[in-house]
């Protein structure tokens, strides 16, 4: 079991309670109020899981296997998917930055005739760990921040209501795991093997937001992927990747939404965020959220850099993904004009910007109009939504530039990083990711919006 300090940390902190009992007895000196406050304050406790029972694990260490359901009394369990292929394990977590550390692999004296393969994942499928490939014995312990969040927003005189929340839609409160009130970890893989799991809340050194729409958000089901998700597995594992793009997003409905609020109420000077939109933006038949590429969509653009800044961020814009729209063996631009309009907002402020249209571009015509299908989403039948290719791809391209230090955001890859080149792609049939590896969560119910 957890132990009691752990387990009302849990749910909600006994330091919170104790202080509420505290103040209803009248014990209200200044000095008692200061020592409850300071019981806040203390370390956070790690939280200790063993899957293996050959593993040698701390005394508080609790013994799981896959089969052990979460459970809310406890606080802990998994939630894997039905009928998929992979380990979820879910622990209840207030809102905040984790660091989780992962043995992978098996003991020793395993009897197991093969090595390992593991990919690790959080939330909604977003790839902290490219597939770690062990042999018979071999073990190896890594480490990781990821981002917890809720709904919740902090009270503002000017709010309607008591209680603002950012305004979910879709399979968001009840399917996503972005949202809900715990932290899952996933394991997928053809050779599974999870020895150990660690977890304890900290500071990461740096934290990355991401804001956009479905060619960037967290994709939880099908062969749906975004570049966004695979960001983390190409960065250094010091930062906390934050991903609050969604499906359907326009800068003005992001900002109606609370999405904007959220980003900003959660955001510390240092912080990087990476801005793009434009895929729904263009919509003329959406009039509610239409900004013309000329005027309004520059507008949003710079009033978002300008408050970001104002709360100390560090700001990369990003050019839309391009559609796979061929003529003629070349990429028909379909976002012509926003794209010079984030190119061109870029440069009159002074700030880092990542040309994804051009890039996307230059992979899809170097794969062709035979293979760059393979790139993308509903088996290549979508011509906007990638699938964990075309999203692994251009994470890479992300990467790339954000660590640059020519763009002086003082980030790091990942040890193991290795460039891509969109003119020279890797076959999509033969890249890091293999069926097996990708872990099989909810079906889509509704078409993903943003085409």
């Amino acid at each position: 079991m957890i132990k009691n300090n752990q387990k009302n940390e849990i749910h909600g902190g006994l330091t919170a309670f104790g202080l509420a009992v505290i103040m209803a007895v009248g014990f209200t000196t200044p000095s008692m109020a200061q020592e409850a406050t300071k019981t806040v304050t203390a370390p956070a406790p790690t939280y200790r899981f063993v899957l293996d029972p050959a593993y040698k694990a701390a005394p508080d260490a609790i013994a799981l296997t896959p089969d052990q359901a979460y459970d809310e009394t406890k606080g802990y369990g998994f939630t894997n998917t039905k009928g998929g292929n992979e380990i979820a394990l879910a622990l209840k977590a207030a809102p905040g930055d984790y660091r989780v550390r992962v043995t992978l692999g098996q003991d020793k004296k395993t009897k197991s005739k093969t090595g390992s393969r593991t990919s690790v994942w959080a939330e909604d499928r977003r790839l902290m760990l490219a597939p770690v490939v062990l042999k018979k014995g071999e073990s190896r312990t890594v480490e990781f921040f990821v981002n917890v969040r809720d709904p919740n927003l902090v009270v503002s005189e000017q709010d309607v209501i008591k209680t603002p929340k950012v305004l979910l839609r879709g399979d968001e409160p009840t399917q996503s795991r972005d949202w809900d009130d715990k932290l899952t970890i996933a394991f997928s893989g053809s050779a599974l093997a999870i020895q150990a799991i660690e977890i304890q809340k900290a500071t990461p050194a740096r934290r990355v937001f991401i804001v956009g729409d479905s060619t960037v958000a967290d994709q939880g089901g099908a062969d749906y992927a975004s570049w966004g998700q695979m960001l983390p597995r190409f960065l250094s594992s010091e930062l906390s990747v934050a991903n609050h793009a969604r499906s359907g997003e326009t800068m003005k409905s992001f900002i109606t939404s609370l999405r904007w609020d959220k980003v900003m109420s959660e955001v510390r000077p240092g912080d990087i965020l990476l801005i793009q939109f434009g895929h729904n933006d263009q919509k003329k038949q959406w009039p509610r959220t239409y900004v013309a590429a000329a005027r309004g969509y520059p507008a949003y653009l710079k009033a978002l850099v300008a408050d970001a800044q104002d709360h100390g961020v560090q700001v990369v814009l990003i050019s839309p993904v391009s559609r796979r729209s061929f003529k003629d063996g070349k990429i028909n631009n379909t976002l012509a004009g926003y794209d010079d309009a984030v190119r061109n907002t870029a440069k009159d402020l002074g700030i880092p910007f990542i040309d994804l249209t051009a890039k996307t571009k230059t992979l899809y015509e170097a794969l062709g109009p035979e293979i760059s299908p393979l790139a993308f989403a509903n088996s290549g039948k979508d011509g906007t939504h990638h699938n964990a290719y075309g999203a692994f791809t251009i994470a890479n391209y992300v990467a790339q530039a954000i660590t640059d230090p020519a763009n002086s955001l003082d980030l790091r890859a990942s040890a193991d990083f290795v460039a891509l080149d969109p003119a020279k792609p890797v076959d999509p049939k033969a890249f890091e990711i293999q069926p097996a590896d990708w872990p099989l969560m909810r079906e889509v119910v509704a078409k993903v919006s943003g085409n």
